[in-house]
């Protein structure tokens, strides 16, 4: 079996698209992390998170990960990964739950595994945003499988395309308005179409 034949099995058609899970793998809804005194919380909607192709790992769907630097990168200084929390970060009740059927794959299995990165654009303006102090956190929600790219994301057999995993990021920020300011200005200077799939709530 080719390649992208073996990736289609594995991924949903497009963004509506819906995969089983078994009765053990509903997702937990993690807790709303505290925020820093003064701190406020800016979501975006409509994100995608990239590498499916390299790293295979599908997440538990409405769970708080860690989005961390990735400083290393030789291809992106700002690139950041998204990871998930190590298994003792993870209510125990949820370690065995399923997240891939066709491998057989749970939570145990990918604790502390990077899933993958924030799309390059995006993450030049997180990284804008840290330096500048208004960033002071900032976390990564799946919210649908794994599934070929769809626009205004670049399609699935383009460069940038492939397989994404839909998701919401979420800002810890010190003001919403500078906050809501500096992302609406970076959409602009720093994006493509894919500005238009990102809602700011």
């Amino acid at each position: 079996m080719d390649r992208k034949r073996k990736m289609s099995d594995d991924v949903a058609d497009g963004p509506s698209g819906k995969c089983k899970r078994s009765a053990s793998s509903s997702p937990p809804h993690m807790p709303e992390r505290s925020l820093a005194q003064g701190g406020v919380e800016v979501t975006i909607d409509g994100c995608v998170i990239k590498g499916y192709h390299f790293y295979r790992r599908k997440p538990l769907l409405d769970f708080r990960m860690s989005v961390v630097p990735e400083p290393n990168n030789p291809m992106d200084k700002d690139a950041l990964l998204v990871v998930m929390p190590p298994l003792t970060d993870i209510p125990v009740q949820h370690h065995n739950a399923v997240v891939d059927n066709k491998r057989g794959v749970t939570v145990r299995d990918i604790a502390g595994q990077i899933i993958g990165r924030v799309p390059a654009g995006l993450a030049t303006i997180l990284a804008r945003m840290t330096k500048d102090g208004e960033l002071t956190g900032l976390t990564c929600v799946a919210t649908g499988p794994a599934q070929k790219s769809y626009l205004p994301w670049p399609e699935a057999s383009s460069k940038g395309g492939g397989v994404v995993v839909p998701c919401k990021l979420h800002l810890q920020v010190t003001s919403r308005e500078t906050a809501v300011e500096m992302l609406r200005a970076g959409f602009e200077s720093d994006l493509g179409p894919e500005k238009d799939a990102l809602t700011i709530l």
